[in-house]
């Protein structure tokens, strides 16, 4: 997929931002239960914290959430629409966070994801991410950046 942009949310892009999410967390809340609703805040995301997409043309292919938290840049949801995963989209978007995190003069990256969510997990690790802690069905992942 060429021409890849990435750039701030606004508030236009709420309902963008919802869809992409819904969709790509969609097999994810069929088959966990316990899964939060990943498309709720969003709002308050983009007024508070860093929320970046990923575009193609005016089509909304990802979204990532981070903000600074403590000692970290905490990287609190990321969604790649069905048809753009595999793509690079993610590692686009953390990449980004990543950028973000060396400026502010942070060395570390965290999130949280649901042990249930397999596949993610496997791409993390895949993306040079290491498990921390897992507490209940929340894993801590953590990626070192230089």
């Amino acid at each position: 997929m060429s021409e890849i942009s990435l750039r701030s949310a606004a508030p236009d892009d709420l309902g963008a931002i919802r869809n992409c999410l819904a969709g790509a967390y969609a097999d994810a809340k069929r088959d966990i239960d316990d899964l939060p609703d990943v498309t709720s805040g969003i709002l308050d995301d983009i007024n508070e914290r860093r929320v970046l997409i990923a575009e193609h043309g005016k089509h909304l292919l990802g979204v990532i959430v981070f903000g600074e938290m403590s000692d970290a840049m905490m990287i609190f949801n990321l969604g790649v629409s069905p048809e753009a995963q595999g793509k690079g989209i993610a590692r686009q978007l953390l990449e980004a966070a990543e950028v973000s995190a060396k400026s502010g003069g942070l060395h570390i990256l965290r999130l949280r994801t649901h042990r249930l969510m397999s596949g993610t997990c496997a791409m993390y690790r895949y993306l040079g991410w290491q498990e921390i802690e897992t507490r209940g069905n929340a894993v801590l992942m953590e990626k070192r950046v230089t």
